[in-house]
């Protein structure tokens, strides 16, 4: 899709059962179609007024954000670029400082904040077993 110039017109989002974002793409660096590395998301949650939750969570509840990407099988969800602008929210393009002197562009904070809050409120468990619910009704 970058290839043809097509990510002007369309983004991309990936799924997989055990989507690992560190795993999948583990420089600490935007990677297209991926969620925001990991070692993100507490200046995430800072610049959206979070920054009491980025010092609560551990790096555990971090890891969480990843269920935000798992899905019963594998999948890739072409959206159009209406779309991933409405998700990401308006001025989505940000300088996210992460507060180790270097600054980074980042889009989607509000968006990455929420899923990430959510995903550490439900726990490991709970986000476990419906992943497995999910992937058993495709049996």
């Amino acid at each position: 899709l970058c290839l043809f110039r097509g990510d002007g017109s369309f983004g991309l989002v990936h799924f997989h059962p055990a989507y690992d974002r560190s795993t999948v793409h583990p420089i600490q660096k935007p990677a297209y179609g991926h969620l925001p590395p990991t070692t993100w998301l507490r200046p995430m949650l800072k610049m959206a007024g979070q920054g009491d939750k980025a010092g609560e969570l551990s790096d555990d509840d971090l890891a969480l954000s990843d269920y935000q990407r798992r899905a019963p099988h594998t999948a890739i969800n072409i959206l159009r670029m209406s779309q991933v602008n409405a998700a990401a929210g308006p001025k989505s393009i940000v300088d996210l400082d992460l507060g180790d002197g270097t600054t980074e562009k980042a889009s989607g904070i509000t968006l990455y904040t929420r899923n990430t809050l959510r995903m550490a409120k439900m726990g490991k468990d709970a986000l476990q077993s419906a992943l497995d619910a999910d992937i058993a009704m495709q049996n």
